[in-house]
Protein backbone atom coordinates (compact mmCIF):
# COMPACT_ATOMS: atom_id res chain seq x y z
CA UNK A 1 0.00 0.00 0.00
CA UNK A 2 1.98 3.46 -0.69
CA UNK A 3 2.64 5.18 1.89
CA UNK A 4 0.49 8.86 2.21
CA UNK A 5 2.14 12.25 1.00
CA UNK A 6 2.06 13.84 4.02
CA UNK A 7 4.22 11.69 6.05
CA UNK A 8 6.90 12.10 3.38
CA UNK A 9 7.04 15.51 3.38
CA UNK A 10 7.50 15.35 7.42
CA UNK A 11 10.44 13.20 7.37
CA UNK A 12 12.31 15.58 4.69
CA UNK A 13 11.96 18.99 6.68
CA UNK A 14 13.11 16.73 9.67
CA UNK A 15 16.35 15.40 7.93
CA UNK A 16 17.34 18.87 6.83
CA UNK A 17 16.32 20.57 9.88
CA UNK A 18 19.16 18.15 11.21
CA UNK A 19 22.63 19.67 8.41
CA UNK A 20 25.06 20.79 10.29
CA UNK A 21 25.43 24.75 10.65
CA UNK A 22 28.82 24.18 9.08
CA UNK A 23 27.51 22.47 6.15
CA UNK A 24 25.20 25.03 5.67
CA UNK A 25 28.08 28.07 5.93
CA UNK A 26 29.97 26.43 3.50
CA UNK A 27 27.45 26.32 0.69
CA UNK A 28 26.16 30.17 1.66
CA UNK A 29 27.53 32.92 -0.75
CA UNK A 30 30.88 34.78 0.19
CA UNK A 31 32.07 32.31 2.57
CA UNK A 32 33.86 29.25 3.76
CA UNK A 33 33.49 26.84 6.78
CA UNK A 34 35.04 27.90 9.43
CA UNK A 35 38.71 26.21 9.24
CA UNK A 36 38.39 25.47 5.75
CA UNK A 37 41.14 26.98 3.17
CA UNK A 38 38.88 27.98 0.28
CA UNK A 39 38.48 31.49 -1.27
CA UNK A 40 36.72 34.46 0.40
CA UNK A 41 34.41 36.86 -1.13
CA UNK A 42 35.68 39.87 0.19
CA UNK A 43 37.22 41.77 3.28
CA UNK A 44 37.65 39.73 6.40
CA UNK A 45 35.26 41.41 9.21
CA UNK A 46 37.06 43.96 11.44
CA UNK A 47 40.15 44.17 8.37
CA UNK A 48 41.69 48.39 7.91
CA UNK A 49 40.70 49.62 4.70
CA UNK A 50 43.86 50.72 2.96
CA UNK A 51 43.17 54.83 2.27
CA UNK A 52 44.58 56.72 -0.84
CA UNK A 53 46.26 59.77 -0.50
CA UNK A 54 44.29 62.95 -0.97
CA UNK A 55 44.81 65.04 -4.16
CA UNK A 56 47.41 67.64 -4.00
CA UNK A 57 46.37 71.21 -3.45
CA UNK A 58 48.99 74.39 -4.22
CA UNK A 59 47.27 77.00 -2.10
CA UNK A 60 50.36 79.54 -2.18
CA UNK A 61 53.24 80.51 -4.11
CA UNK A 62 55.62 83.17 -4.33
CA UNK A 63 59.18 84.22 -5.25
CA UNK A 64 61.08 85.16 -2.18
CA UNK A 65 62.57 88.17 -4.64
CA UNK A 66 61.68 88.78 -8.22
CA UNK A 67 64.95 90.38 -8.96
CA UNK A 68 68.46 88.49 -8.07
CA UNK A 69 72.09 88.98 -9.32
CA UNK A 70 73.86 86.18 -11.45
CA UNK A 71 75.15 83.74 -9.24
CA UNK A 72 72.44 83.80 -6.71
CA UNK A 73 69.83 81.33 -6.76
CA UNK A 74 66.06 82.38 -6.74
CA UNK A 75 64.06 80.53 -4.65
CA UNK A 76 59.83 79.83 -4.12
CA UNK A 77 57.98 80.03 -1.08
CA UNK A 78 54.92 77.47 -2.03
CA UNK A 79 52.50 75.57 0.62
CA UNK A 80 50.67 72.56 -0.71
CA UNK A 81 47.86 70.73 0.99
CA UNK A 82 47.24 67.27 1.05
CA UNK A 83 45.17 64.81 3.35
CA UNK A 84 46.52 61.35 4.04
CA UNK A 85 50.30 62.34 3.56
CA UNK A 86 53.37 63.73 4.48
CA UNK A 87 54.87 64.95 1.11
CA UNK A 88 54.17 66.22 -2.14
CA UNK A 89 56.17 65.57 -5.66
CA UNK A 90 56.50 69.60 -7.02
CA UNK A 91 58.12 70.42 -10.25
CA UNK A 92 59.38 74.07 -11.36
CA UNK A 93 58.88 74.46 -15.21
CA UNK A 94 61.62 77.46 -16.15
CA UNK A 95 61.31 79.18 -19.16
CA UNK A 96 63.79 81.67 -20.79
CA UNK A 97 66.36 81.36 -23.24
CA UNK A 98 65.49 77.73 -23.43
CA UNK A 99 63.11 75.52 -21.14
CA UNK A 100 63.90 73.46 -17.91
CA UNK A 101 62.04 71.22 -15.78
CA UNK A 102 63.87 71.50 -12.40
CA UNK A 103 62.49 68.57 -10.10
CA UNK A 104 62.02 69.42 -6.54
CA UNK A 105 61.61 65.96 -5.58
CA UNK A 106 59.24 65.60 -2.48
CA UNK A 107 58.06 68.45 -0.45
CA UNK A 108 56.38 68.77 2.77
CA UNK A 109 52.91 69.52 3.03
CA UNK A 110 50.61 71.64 5.39
CA UNK A 111 52.94 74.04 5.70
CA UNK A 112 55.19 76.64 4.02
CA UNK A 113 58.48 75.52 2.46
CA UNK A 114 60.94 76.88 0.16
CA UNK A 115 62.07 75.91 -3.00
CA UNK A 116 65.67 76.82 -3.99
CA UNK A 117 66.05 76.86 -8.00
CA UNK A 118 69.19 76.02 -9.80
CA UNK A 119 71.54 78.94 -10.63
CA UNK A 120 70.10 80.95 -13.94
CA UNK A 121 72.55 83.59 -16.09
CA UNK A 122 71.71 86.92 -16.61
CA UNK A 123 67.80 87.57 -18.46
CA UNK A 124 64.32 87.32 -17.56
CA UNK A 125 62.23 84.10 -16.91
CA UNK A 126 58.99 82.70 -16.25
CA UNK A 127 58.24 80.28 -13.28
CA UNK A 128 55.58 77.32 -13.38
CA UNK A 129 55.30 75.21 -10.28
CA UNK A 130 53.23 72.00 -10.73
CA UNK A 131 52.22 70.01 -8.04
CA UNK A 132 52.36 66.13 -9.38
CA UNK A 133 49.45 63.72 -8.62
CA UNK A 134 50.30 59.90 -6.62
CA UNK A 135 50.52 58.58 -10.24
CA UNK A 136 52.41 61.14 -12.07
CA UNK A 137 49.79 63.14 -13.59
CA UNK A 138 49.50 67.16 -13.12
CA UNK A 139 47.35 67.71 -9.82
CA UNK A 140 47.75 71.22 -9.83
CA UNK A 141 49.33 74.00 -11.42
CA UNK A 142 50.27 77.35 -10.44
CA UNK A 143 50.26 81.08 -11.54
CA UNK A 144 53.23 82.24 -13.93
CA UNK A 145 55.73 84.38 -11.81
CA UNK A 146 58.06 86.61 -13.21
CA UNK A 147 62.12 86.41 -12.15
CA UNK A 148 65.23 88.83 -13.50
CA UNK A 149 68.43 87.65 -12.96
CA UNK A 150 70.64 90.58 -12.97
CA UNK A 151 74.58 90.81 -13.89
CA UNK A 152 77.02 91.59 -11.20
CA UNK A 153 77.76 94.49 -10.42
CA UNK A 154 81.35 95.73 -10.68
CA UNK A 155 83.41 94.77 -7.73
CA UNK A 156 84.13 98.65 -6.05
CA UNK A 157 87.73 100.16 -6.36
CA UNK A 158 90.27 99.05 -4.11
CA UNK A 159 91.26 102.02 -1.23
CA UNK A 160 93.36 104.32 -2.65
CA UNK A 161 96.79 105.45 -0.60
CA UNK A 162 95.73 108.94 0.23
CA UNK A 163 98.05 111.78 -1.77
CA UNK A 164 101.10 113.49 -0.33
CA UNK A 165 100.15 117.55 -0.51
CA UNK A 166 102.22 119.58 -2.18
CA UNK A 167 103.38 123.33 -2.14
CA UNK A 168 101.45 125.69 -3.79
CA UNK A 169 99.71 129.02 -3.91
CA UNK A 170 96.56 129.08 -1.66
CA UNK A 171 95.04 131.80 0.78
CA UNK A 172 94.79 130.30 4.07
CA UNK A 173 91.02 129.93 4.98
CA UNK A 174 90.96 132.06 8.06
CA UNK A 175 90.80 136.11 7.73
CA UNK A 176 90.12 139.12 9.24
CA UNK A 177 92.30 138.15 12.82
CA UNK A 178 93.89 136.78 14.92
CA UNK A 179 93.63 132.77 15.28
CA UNK A 180 95.41 129.71 16.86
CA UNK A 181 96.16 125.74 15.80
CA UNK A 182 95.25 125.50 19.61
CA UNK A 183 96.78 122.71 21.93
CA UNK A 184 96.73 118.18 20.94
CA UNK A 185 93.54 118.19 21.10
CA UNK A 186 92.48 120.18 18.43
CA UNK A 187 94.74 118.11 16.21
CA UNK A 188 94.36 115.55 12.98
CA UNK A 189 93.76 111.99 14.92
CA UNK A 190 93.09 113.40 18.61
CA UNK A 191 90.86 111.36 20.67
CA UNK A 192 86.80 111.79 19.87
CA UNK A 193 83.57 110.15 21.48
CA UNK A 194 83.42 106.92 19.12
CA UNK A 195 85.80 107.77 16.11
CA UNK A 196 89.41 110.17 15.55
CA UNK A 197 89.70 113.54 14.54
CA UNK A 198 89.19 114.09 10.80
CA UNK A 199 90.78 117.53 10.71
CA UNK A 200 93.19 120.51 11.89
CA UNK A 201 91.17 122.90 14.11
CA UNK A 202 91.72 126.55 13.44
CA UNK A 203 90.28 128.48 17.00
CA UNK A 204 89.63 132.27 16.79
CA UNK A 205 86.93 134.56 17.73
CA UNK A 206 83.44 134.12 16.30
CA UNK A 207 82.84 135.78 13.10
CA UNK A 208 86.21 135.92 11.30
CA UNK A 209 85.61 135.26 7.44
CA UNK A 210 86.40 131.65 6.17
CA UNK A 211 87.72 131.50 2.87
CA UNK A 212 87.93 128.82 -0.20
CA UNK A 213 91.96 128.41 0.11
CA UNK A 214 92.09 127.51 -3.82
CA UNK A 215 90.20 128.05 -6.28
CA UNK A 216 87.24 124.84 -6.82
CA UNK A 217 83.40 124.30 -7.27
CA UNK A 218 81.40 123.73 -3.98
CA UNK A 219 79.53 120.44 -3.95
CA UNK A 220 77.60 120.35 -0.60
CA UNK A 221 76.02 122.73 1.31
CA UNK A 222 74.24 121.33 4.99
CA UNK A 223 73.95 120.86 8.80
CA UNK A 224 74.83 118.01 10.67
CA UNK A 225 72.95 118.54 14.31
CA UNK A 226 75.69 116.74 16.67
CA UNK A 227 78.19 116.72 14.55
CA UNK A 228 80.03 119.01 12.18
CA UNK A 229 77.36 122.02 12.47
CA UNK A 230 76.82 123.99 9.48
CA UNK A 231 78.98 122.61 6.85
CA UNK A 232 80.14 123.29 3.42
CA UNK A 233 82.47 120.28 0.81
CA UNK A 234 84.22 122.05 -1.71
CA UNK A 235 86.53 120.27 -4.67
CA UNK A 236 89.54 122.42 -5.20
CA UNK A 237 90.86 122.16 -8.53
CA UNK A 238 93.54 119.79 -7.81
CA UNK A 239 91.11 117.15 -6.95
CA UNK A 240 91.35 117.66 -3.70
CA UNK A 241 87.60 117.33 -1.27
CA UNK A 242 88.06 120.25 1.82
CA UNK A 243 85.74 120.42 4.42
CA UNK A 244 84.76 123.78 7.10
CA UNK A 245 82.50 123.07 9.86
CA UNK A 246 80.69 124.80 12.89
CA UNK A 247 80.12 128.15 10.58
CA UNK A 248 77.71 130.00 11.78
CA UNK A 249 74.14 129.09 10.65
CA UNK A 250 73.13 131.73 8.40
CA UNK A 251 76.35 132.87 7.12
CA UNK A 252 76.96 130.49 4.37
CA UNK A 253 77.18 132.63 0.95
CA UNK A 254 77.59 130.04 -1.84
CA UNK A 255 75.42 127.57 -2.62
CA UNK A 256 75.79 123.68 -4.25
CA UNK A 257 77.53 123.68 -8.15
CA UNK A 258 79.15 127.00 -7.25
CA UNK A 259 82.42 128.37 -8.48
CA UNK A 260 84.88 129.71 -6.17
CA UNK A 261 87.85 132.04 -6.63
CA UNK A 262 90.82 131.17 -3.56
CA UNK A 263 90.06 133.76 -1.30
CA UNK A 264 86.80 134.35 -2.00
CA UNK A 265 84.54 134.13 1.73
CA UNK A 266 82.50 130.67 2.42
CA UNK A 267 80.59 131.70 5.38
CA UNK A 268 81.89 132.99 8.81
CA UNK A 269 83.94 131.18 11.87
CA UNK A 270 81.05 130.18 14.78
CA UNK A 271 80.29 126.85 17.12
CA UNK A 272 77.78 125.29 15.79
CA UNK A 273 76.70 121.01 16.00
CA UNK A 274 78.64 119.47 18.47
CA UNK A 275 81.39 122.01 19.55
CA UNK A 276 82.53 123.60 22.76
CA UNK A 277 83.87 126.98 21.09
CA UNK A 278 84.05 129.18 18.08
CA UNK A 279 86.97 127.34 15.67
CA UNK A 280 87.01 126.14 12.12
CA UNK A 281 87.08 122.61 11.77
CA UNK A 282 89.27 122.09 8.52
CA UNK A 283 89.30 118.50 6.51
CA UNK A 284 91.77 117.52 3.27
CA UNK A 285 90.55 114.47 1.57
CA UNK A 286 93.37 114.17 -1.63
CA UNK A 287 90.98 111.55 -3.49
CA UNK A 288 87.56 112.86 -2.91
CA UNK A 289 85.17 112.83 0.30
CA UNK A 290 83.72 110.09 2.56
CA UNK A 291 80.98 109.91 0.11
CA UNK A 292 83.26 108.24 -1.83
CA UNK A 293 84.04 104.52 -0.50
CA UNK A 294 87.61 103.84 0.05
CA UNK A 295 88.92 107.50 0.37
CA UNK A 296 91.39 109.00 3.61
CA UNK A 297 91.86 111.88 4.66
CA UNK A 298 95.17 113.65 5.82
CA UNK A 299 96.37 115.97 8.39
CA UNK A 300 95.74 119.25 7.08
CA UNK A 301 98.18 121.47 9.61
CA UNK A 302 101.03 121.32 7.12
CA UNK A 303 99.26 122.51 4.04
CA UNK A 304 97.48 125.05 6.25
CA UNK A 305 100.95 126.53 7.79
CA UNK A 306 102.62 126.17 4.13
CA UNK A 307 98.72 129.11 3.31
CA UNK A 308 100.07 130.86 6.22
CA UNK A 309 103.37 131.72 5.35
Amino acid sequence: MPLSLKPLLALAATALLALPAAAVAADSPGGAAPGSSGPTGGSGYGSKLKTLPGRPRLVSQRLVDGSITAGSRAAVRLKVRRSHAKTARVQVRITGTRKRTFNAGPVKVNSTQTVRLPALGTGRYSIRVTVLGSTGQSAARGKTLRLTVKAKPKPPPAPTTPSTPTNGSGVFPVQGGSWTFGGDGARFGAGRPGHTHEGQDVIGASGLTIVAPLAGVIRFVDYQEGGAGRYVVMRADNGWDMMFAHMQMRSVVVGEGERVKAGQKIGLLGSTGYSTGPHLHFEIWPDGWKDKSGTQPIDPLPQLKRWAD
